[in-house]
């Protein structure tokens, strides 16, 4: 064998070598926090509400964070995941805001039992829930209140939380405040269709 074909070949392995080397997983996982408050007047808490349905926009029913750049532009982020997917994190978040806001002895997820449907419903059609590029936190969703299924109240909620620019975390933890803008809106809404009566 040649001195150049040798070469040629300890070139190759050491190559072979440096690609089967395993890449660090830079990876983040993000999971949304609950931020329970107290309600805004002293009432009896319901005994329980019932959440859902929760439904995200296509866009959103994905692993990987969005961030929207412009009116119809939007990044998908290659490193940074919601740790579960996301409508079960907002359905969960979401819960544990309403059960202190409304409040509630207990918020029970959608679907219950045939014929035992909680007195008080509510159903979220999230319209926007994602960071800007300024790391601002926007959340746009359409509820609807109901008792004994018929409607009670229908209401959209707008809130922005200011996040950090360049910091996805700062932003994960301002999309969580924007769920107790929600849950605020969704108890009033139960007081004033008669909730604050027990």
């Amino acid at each position: 064998m040649s001195r150049a074909v040798a070469l040629g070949v300890l070139l190759a392995a050491g190559a072979g070598c440096v690609s089967l080397a395993p890449r660090p997983d830079r990876t983040r996982h993000y999971v949304l926090e609950p931020q329970p408050a107290a309600p805004e007047a002293a009432r009896a808490p319901i005994a329980a509400l019932g959440l859902g349905p929760v439904r995200l926009p296509a866009y959103l029913d994905r692993r990987e964070l969005v961030t929207r750049r412009g009116p119809v532009e939007v990044d998908v982020a290659s490193a940074d995941r919601w740790a579960a997917p996301l409508e079960g994190l907002f359905a969960s978040a979401l819960a544990e805001d309403l059960r202190a806001a409304v409040p509630a002895r207990e918020v029970v997820p959608e679907p219950w039992p045939a014929g035992s449907a909680p007195e008080w419903t509510v159903s979220v059609d999230v319209l926007r829930f994602e960071g800007e590029g300024n790391g601002t936190a926007v959340l746009e969703a359409r509820w609807t209140v109901r008792r004994r299924g018929a409607a009670a109240a229908q209401g959209v909620t707008v809130a922005r939380e200011r996040g950090g620019a360049g910091d996805v975390a700062a932003t994960v933890a301002a999309l969580g405040r924007t769920l107790g803008a929600l849950a605020r809106d969704v108890a009033a809404a139960i007081g004033a269709a008669g909730g604050d009566r027990g």
